[in-house]
């Protein structure tokens, strides 16, 4: 009976520390990307280190080591534009959101500090990119046309 108690001691053990192990809370940034004119946005999504963990007001260090180290990337859905993060709390990251033909954005995240998981509704809207005007595809001004 004494290796059997032991047993179930040693199991009881091992599965509450792997539980205690991966029960750390997480945020779950989840929401759509939509372009100016209301439709799906096919983008993706790029979190990058701030360069620091701590959470100050001043973030000048953090715009020169925004694209040092990507630390996980997404995609929107290209039928209907969610998406779907999961980051640490307590952190600052930049998120850059880029696809064709749309104008990017950069913007810094800073996730609350938090002991229970968290779910965050975020959507965003990105412009399309602005076509070229006649200076830039013939060199030659508008007045010059004219003559």
């Amino acid at each position: 009976m004494r290796p059997f108690a032991l047993f179930l001691v040693c199991t009881f053990t091992i599965v509450v520390s792997a539980q205690a192990q991966f029960s750390r809370p997480v945020i779950v940034m989840k929401g759509c990307v939509l372009t100016s004119d209301g439709k799906p946005a096919t983008v993706r999504l790029s979190i990058h280190e701030t360069g620091g963990s701590e959470a100050d007001e001043d973030t000048a260090h953090e715009i020169t080591t925004c694209g040092i180290q990507e630390i996980t990337a997404s995609k929107a859905n290209s039928e209907s534009g969610h998406y779907l993060l999961v980051l640490k709390p307590a952190k600052k990251y930049w998120l850059h959101l880029e696809g064709t033909f749309l104008q990017s954005i950069d913007t810094l995240l800073q996730m609350p500090k938090i002991d229970k998981p968290l779910t965050i509704d975020q959507n965003f809207m990105l412009n399309w990119r602005q076509t070229p005007d006649a200076t830039a595809t013939t060199g030659e001004s508008p007045a010059a046309k004219k003559e």
